[in-house]
């Protein structure tokens, strides 16, 4: 790809940012700000129970003294858990992105203004993917980090207050680099595991008349429902594979593909938690995200994906104003 086109392709990408600043710029903010009101209203609302705040320092002393390992493990669990709803939420918004990025267009009939421009179908269609893939996770992985940062520094004047050194008791045991590198590597997995779902939804929107998340929703439901039907009619079982569980087990398998390193051995669908190893590195495996590539899932999806947006491409390059 010539240095032009990914010129064109970065700016393709800065207009989604810029015509769709409340998913991608106003959202994350209000995130960092709903997290950080609950968290100093639950300290505030803690000392009013707290004489002189004697527990919870006697707390953070006795924190101070636990084994180095359970440490790191209660550290990088809180700071995670912190970033959970940025992350959760992030998926949410890039289904609905997705389902009327090309839609919108066609509404508002902007499409003709962008067409009469020098940049083809398929990179237009390719900037909202990538967007959805890299743009818009970073953002949010950024707001998810400033939000940790403050958390920390919240934890360290307590930690002060306590008598305790916050440097060694938080912010090394957070290991913050290995986490946040954990994040993002999880979050690009994530986006390839959830490529096909992505795909659907921009082959949709290219082409629905009206609503493109509904169309995306009632299609499979459809489906899954002639399946079901067909099923009990032909042999009175339910069908060995079911379009809607598919998607709702991709959707669910792929929210931070194993950025949660837990190490569970099953057995025919049933998990036994006895098995669960609990290991100073649970919220920062490598390992597990990485296996998500190895999975035949992960490549059958991909080229899924692809010819999805390719249909995608073939309707944009023929639609109109009406």
């Amino acid at each position: 790809m010539s240095t032009r086109a990914i010129s064109n392709l970065w700016t393709l990408m800065r207009r989604e940012l810029w015509e769709s600043p409340g998913a991608f710029k106003w959202a994350p903010i209000i995130i960092l700000g709903l997290i950080l009101f609950f968290i100093v209203f639950g300290l505030i609302l803690g000392s009013r129970f707290d004489n002189e705040m004697a527990f919870t320092l006697d707390a953070i002393r006795q924190f101070a003294d636990v084994p180095a390992d359970q440490k790191r493990l209660f550290v990088t669990g809180a700071l995670f858990a912190v970033s959970g709803l940025f992350l959760q939420l992030l998926i949410l918004i890039l289904l609905f992105y997705l389902s009327s990025c090309l839609y919108d267009e066609r509404k508002d009939r902007s499409i003709l203004f962008w067409k009469s421009l020098p940049i083809s179908d398929s990179m237009t269609v390719a900037s909202k993917v990538l967007t959805a893939w890299l743009l818009a996770p970073a953002i949010y992985l950024l707001a998810a980090i400033v939000t940790q940062l403050l958390v920390l520094l919240i934890a360290s004047g307590y930690g002060l207050m306590a008598g305790i050194n916050p440097i060694t008791e938080f912010w090394l045991p957070a290991s913050l680099p290995k986490l946040w590198f954990v994040m993002a590597l999880g979050l690009l997995v994530q986006g390839l595991w959830l490529m096909p779902i992505y795909a659907w939804l921009v082959f949709c929107s290219s082409w629905a008349p009206r609503v493109p998340i509904l169309v995306a929703v009632a299609v499979p439901v459809a489906i899954s429902l002639l399946q079901h039907a067909w099923s009990m009619l032909s042999s009175f079982s339910l069908p060995q594979m079911n379009v809607g569980k598919i998607v709702l087990e991709r959707l669910g398998s792929g929210l931070i593909p194993s950025n949660i390193g837990w190490q569970v051995q099953s057995s025919g669908g049933q998990v036994d938690m006895s098995d669960v190893e609990f290991s100073e590195d649970v919220f920062m495996s490598f390992s597990n995200s990485l296996d998500f590539l190895l999975r035949p899932g992960m490549w059958v999806g991909l080229v899924i994906a692809l010819a999805l947006l390719a249909g995608a491409v073939w309707f944009r390059r023929r639609a109109t104003d009406t």
